[in-house]
């Protein structure tokens, strides 16, 4: 036999044998989406004012070298604005205490931007022990600088930010008061005189959510909506007691999901399409207040529970939290950057701990 057919029929049967074993196997099955193992180091924050209560309520930054934490100081005259450079946490002198620029005591509730040259940081502002009926408080940092914006004011400061564009900021009150900024001026919407109110969203949709302190049991949960370009409208009222009762729908932290799904926080974890809430995790009784993540199957959410649980499309899943962290202690917002995690954990009185985590 000529030498080119023998090779021909070799060829022929390596080509049949190699179909028909591929004809054998199982079909392919993508494998199931998994939840990360993240490996953690602690950072201590402690407040350098002996005796005196330090709260981080907040973390945001641009990347894993520029991140800010921000909350409460109890001594008067300081404020809590810490920086990271990739390095270290250094102090943010804002108060003239601290030789920075503003003459009282303030404290912040959120922190958030659109990149390192576009930083607001919100809050509140008054004495030692207390705020005026026009508290609220406002910074911007431009990449170079800290600087008040001036603005109408808030009663009893501002609780929320919610940051979509360098010219598209959010702002939520403590008495129904949500603030536009456009670029160039606010506009101001009052929803409820007594509504103390979280924002979040996107592009396409905001939410705020919030509870309205009334007389004995007329405490009411809300939560408003609004398109783009429409109005707020209400989504969701009821009592405090209902709510409880069936905890069934979500107040906090409105993470944008793909398909015009939204995550909310609250007595569990829910979503929402339309008008319609949907139960996303309910196994276990306690609160989720912050959410982040990168993705609509990388999403991470906090409980002050000492609980972080992970989204991996699928389901939620707990994830491991970091050594030390005692069962029940305070676990306070994150930030989610790429396979970077970080989490406020409140250790004591005077000292938080930050936890940079990688997965």
């Amino acid at each position: 036999m000529p030498r080119t057919s023998m090779m021909s029929i070799v060829l022929c049967l390596t080509v049949f044998l190699h179909l028909k074993c591929k004809e054998d196997l199982p079909p392919d099955v993508p494998p199931e989406p998994s939840h990360p193992t993240i490996t953690w180091i602690a950072d201590t924050i402690r407040n350098p004012y002996q005796g005196a209560q330090l709260l981080l309520r907040s973390i945001w930054g641009s990347d894993t070298n520029n991140v800010y934490a921000a909350g409460h100081n109890e001594v008067g005259g300081r404020a809590s604005l810490y920086h990271y450079d990739g390095n270290k946490w250094s102090p943010v002198t804002i108060t003239r205490g601290e030789g920075g620029f503003i003459n009282s005591y303030v404290g912040f509730s959120k922190i958030e931007g659109s990149g390192k040259n576009d930083v607001w940081a919100v809050g509140y502002r008054g004495g030692y022990y207390g705020v005026s009926g026009d508290s609220s408080l406002v910074l911007h940092f431009n990449g170079s600088s800290w600087t008040e914006v001036a603005m109408e004011r808030c009663k009893d400061g501002i609780q929320g930010i919610k940051v979509v564009a360098p010219m598209d900021v959010y702002f939520s009150g403590s008495h129904g008061e949500i603030i536009h900024y456009d670029g160039t001026s606010f506009t101001k919407t009052v929803l409820d005189t007594n509504l103390s109110l979280q924002i979040g969203g996107d592009a396409q949709r905001m939410f705020v959510g919030g509870r309205a302190l009334g007389l004995s049991l007329n405490n009411y949960y809300c939560v408003y909506s609004k398109e783009r370009s429409g109005a707020w409208s209400l989504i969701t009222k009821t009592t405090e007691m209902e709510y409880y009762k069936k905890k069934n729908y979500g107040l906090y932290v409105f993470n944008p999901w793909s398909g015009g799904r939204y995550f909310a926080g609250g007595e569990g974890i829910y979503s929402i399409t339309d008008t319609t809430w949907q139960t996303s995790y309910d196994k276990e009784t306690i609160p989720f207040l912050f959410m982040d993540g990168t993705s609509s199957s990388n999403i991470f959410a906090v409980s002050p529970y000492s609980r972080i649980m992970h989204w991996n499309g699928v389901e939620w899943k707990a994830v491991n939290t970091p050594d030390g962290v005692e069962q029940n202690k305070y676990l306070w917002d994150l930030w989610v950057k790429g396979s970077s995690i970080y989490v406020i954990y409140r250790y004591s009185f005077d000292t938080n701990i930050i936890y940079r985590g990688r997965y």
